[in-house]
């Protein structure tokens, strides 16, 4: 579960350098995404049915959402800038 409580579903798989598989789950409210290693009992066809997806980490997830907010900011800035001027 994310921090808003909504549901999670899986929406893609990557493995890791050392060769571990990890689950991308992605919140169905809030796009909040959660990254899991795989268990023993997890059916490890299920998880290869998944689409693969480009590996990465949560920090690399938080760069993303701040590079996102502070375009949102510059471009808020720039037609605040426009219509002043």
């Amino acid at each position: 579960m994310s921090a808003c409580g909504a549901s999670m579903e899986p929406t893609g798989r990557f493995q890791r350098p050392n060769g571990e598989y990890v689950i991308v789950h992605r919140c169905l409210d809030c796009d909040f995404e959660r990254f899991n290693r795989i268990a023993a009992d997890d059916d490890f066809d299920l998880v290869l049915a998944l689409p693969e997806v480009p590996p990465r980490t949560s920090r690399d997830i938080k760069a993303q959402r701040l590079e996102a907010c502070l375009a949102d900011e510059q471009e808020q800035w720039e037609l605040g800038s426009e219509e002043a001027g």
